[in-house]
């Protein structure tokens, strides 16, 4: 999966000159590609296997974890959430756990981490710690903690079996994610890049389930992509060129679901979050501004029709809501 990018600067919308067919290949061929890696049998059987030989380790897109995490971790605080002492919940932890360390930092008793399919490595949670203690400095100073803190989180025994390495860090994984796997309540859940990739049909069942287990005053945090990720080996597509497309024209490429975004604007999740019962606490987006000047919603799928270009173009959100 293309690494994913949560923040943008509202740069122009490239216009193609020279080159401009090698250009505009870029997408489809990754499109195809992907496509046909999709039709293989056994897909998550060799991809297991792939990471057992080679996991993934953090790169350039993690550093953009940590200023998604640090975001959240001050709008909770800001809200009146306690991170100090609360149990969190991760939902799609992926492969590298930094996030979910970066709220044991900040103080979390316990994270648990989710996913449908099993995909954490003992190596990749090797390296989300060396990665972190790479950074005990920044990490102190921008979760307002001691170096003490962070030392006492990722120093700590580093061998042996997944289940060990994750007790010693104070985390729990869960797969996949349902009523029955989650056990007792949590005082904090949050996403990162993660709701964008998730059937609006799904999306619905999981607010529900993380509102059934807050604690009284628990808070849902959420940082949600909502740009073409497409840009992410394409950047001479706009950051919302995926919104022209038909349901069905865009189901065709997302037939790897690892290519699958479903395209909700900032205000549906605003929706499915007030109708599953939550409050809102505070909302923070970021909105493509070159690509509000040039969007015409009149020309877009029906679906789109009715929203506005700030909510069209609407790249990034942070949401916070009480349960």
């Amino acid at each position: 999966m293309a690494q994913r990018v949560y923040r943008f600067d509202g740069q122009s919308l490239k216009v193609f000159q020279t080159g401009a067919q090698h250009q505009m290949l870029k997408w489809q061929i990754r499109i195809a590609a992907n496509s046909l890696k999709a039709c293989v049998p056994f897909q998550a059987k060799l991809r297991r296997l792939k990471h057992s030989i080679k996991p993934p380790v953090p790169g350039r897109h993690h550093e953009l974890v940590l200023d998604g995490i640090f975001e959240q971790v001050s709008m909770i605080r800001q809200a009146g959430g306690r991170i100090e002492g609360a149990r969190v919940l991760e939902i799609g932890s992926g492969w590298i756990p930094v996030a979910p360390l970066i709220y044991r930092i900040a103080g979390a008793r316990e994270v648990v981490l989710s996913d449908q399919h099993r995909l954490l490595h003992p190596r990749s949670v090797q390296a989300a710690v060396a990665f972190l203690r790479k950074r005990t400095s920044r990490l102190a100073r921008e979760l307002d903690v001691d170096e003490a803190r962070v030392s006492e989180v990722l120093d700590v025994p580093m061998s042996g079996r997944l289940s060990s390495m994750l007790e010693a860090l104070g985390l729990r994984y869960v797969v996949p994610l349902n009523g029955e796997t989650l056990k007792g309540e949590i005082d904090i859940a949050y996403t990162h890049t993660v709701l964008e990739h998730i059937p609006p049909e799904a999306l619905t069942e999981v607010f529900a389930l993380v509102r059934t287990r807050l604690g009284k005053g628990g808070v849902f945090c959420n940082g949600i992509d909502n740009s073409d990720h497409r840009r992410s080996y394409d950047e001479g597509l706009s950051t919302v060129d995926f919104l022209s497309y038909s349901d069905f024209a865009w189901d065709m490429q997302c037939i790897n679901p690892q290519d699958y975004t479903n395209r909700l604007r900032h205000s549906d999740y605003i929706c499915l979050l007030t109708e599953t019962g939550f409050k809102l606490l505070n909302t923070q987006v970021h909105i493509a501004k070159d690509a509000m000047a040039k969007i015409e919603p009149q020309k877009l799928p029906q679906r789109f029709r009715n929203k506005t270009a700030e909510d069209l173009c609407t790249t990034w959100s942070l949401i916070l809501a009480r349960a």
